[in-house]
C-alpha cells in the first residue's frame, strides 16, 4: 500500500507541473508505471513490474526526471514545499508519509484532497509553522513535529512522527537510470506503439 501511495503522490505532483509543448489532453493520456530497471540501452530501458511482467520504455526528449532518497525529521523546515499523505479527521491528521519537493516543484498539486483509501488525504503546500513535541501515531504517541501546511485557500495541521515515511525529491538526469534501480513514473503511447516516458522518479540510496 505504501509503495502505491508513494507512486500516486509523486506522479500526481509531477503531473500538476506545466510540461513544455504538451496539452491537457496529452497529460490525461499518461499511464503510470513502477518497477525495477532490468536493462538500459541508450534512451531505452526494460522495466520489470509487479508479478514479473516486463515492458520497454523510451525516455522522451522532454521527460522530467527526478530522484528520491530517504529523509529525516530534520529535513522538514519552514518554507519547504511538501506533500503529506495522512489519516484521520480534519484537525487530527497523522502523516503516514511526507515528500519534500525541490523548488522547481513548488505549487505542484497544491491543496488538500481525499485519496482512494478511507479517511486518507493528501496535502500539498508550504510548511508555514513547525513545532517539536509529542505527536500522535497509529499506535500511541512519540516525539515528532507538528506542521502547519498552507496552500492557496487554506491550511492543515499535520503530525509527523518517527514512524512517518519521509522522502526527499530532487532533480535528476539520465545518468541515474541503471540496472537494479527502482523507478516510477508516467508514459504516453506514441503512434508506433512506443511507450514514451514523460515523468520518471528514480529511487536513490540513503545519503552516507
Amino acid at each position: 500500500m505504501r509503495t502505491a501511495l508513494l507512486a500516486f503522490s509523486v506522479t500526481t505532483a509531477l503531473l500538476a507541473l506545466p510540461v513544455h509543448s504538451q496539452t491537457a489532453d496529452a497529460l490525461r493520456d499518461l499511464t503510470r508505471f513502477a518497477g525495477t530497471v532490468e536493462r538500459v540501452d541508450g534512451h531505452e530501458f526494460l522495466l520489470k513490474g509487479p508479478g514479473g511482467t516486463t515492458a520497454t520504455y523510451d525516455i522522451g526528449h522532454d521527460a522530467r526526471i527526478t530522484t528520491s532518497r530517504p529523509a529525516s525529521l530534520a529535513d522538514l523546515q519552514r518554507g519547504k514545499f511538501v506533500g503529506c499523505t495522512a489519516v484521520g479527521a480534519q484537525r487530527a491528521l497523522i502523516a503516514t508519509e511526507c515528500h519534500i519537493f525541490p523548488e522547481s516543484m513548488r505549487g505542484a498539486g497544491e491543496g488538500h484532497n481525499p485519496l482512494g483509501a478511507p479517511n486518507t488525504t493528501m496535502t500539498n503546500g508550504s510548511i508555514t509553522t513547525l513545532a517539536s513535541g509529542r505527536v500522535q501515531t497509529a499506535t500511541g504517541s512519540a516525539s515528532g513535529v507538528r506542521l502547519q501546511v498552507s496552500y492557496r485557500g487554506g491550511s492543515q495541521q499535520i503530525e509527523v512522527s518517527p514512524t512517518t515515511h519521509l522522502t526527499q525529491i530532487l532533480p535528476g538526469d539520465l545518468a541515474l537510470i541503471k540496472p537494479g534501480v527502482t523507478v516510477m513514473g508516467a508514459a504516453r503511447t506514441a503512434a508506433d506503439g512506443t511507450a514514451l516516458v514523460q515523468l520518471l522518479n528514480v529511487s536513490a540510496a540513503a545519503p552516507p
